[in-house]
């Protein structure tokens, strides 16, 4: 998955969050999100990124 795909995933997951009908879709979208974040700092440290982008799931 490239960095943009990374992105778009975990952004859906936060939009998917945000609109969850229940507290556990919630909670399972937050952390969806949270891992692409993670995952999303990794590649940006293999890259050779200082101080990767936070990101969370609002």
């Amino acid at each position: 998955m490239d960095m943009n795909e990374l992105y778009r995933v975990h952004q859906i997951s936060i939009t998917q969050a945000a609109n969850a009908a229940s507290i556990e879709a919630r909670i399972s979208h937050a952390g969806r999100a949270s891992g692409y974040a993670a995952l999303i700092a990794k590649r940006q440290l293999s890259f050779g990124v200082i101080h990767p982008t936070l990101v969370s799931p609002s």
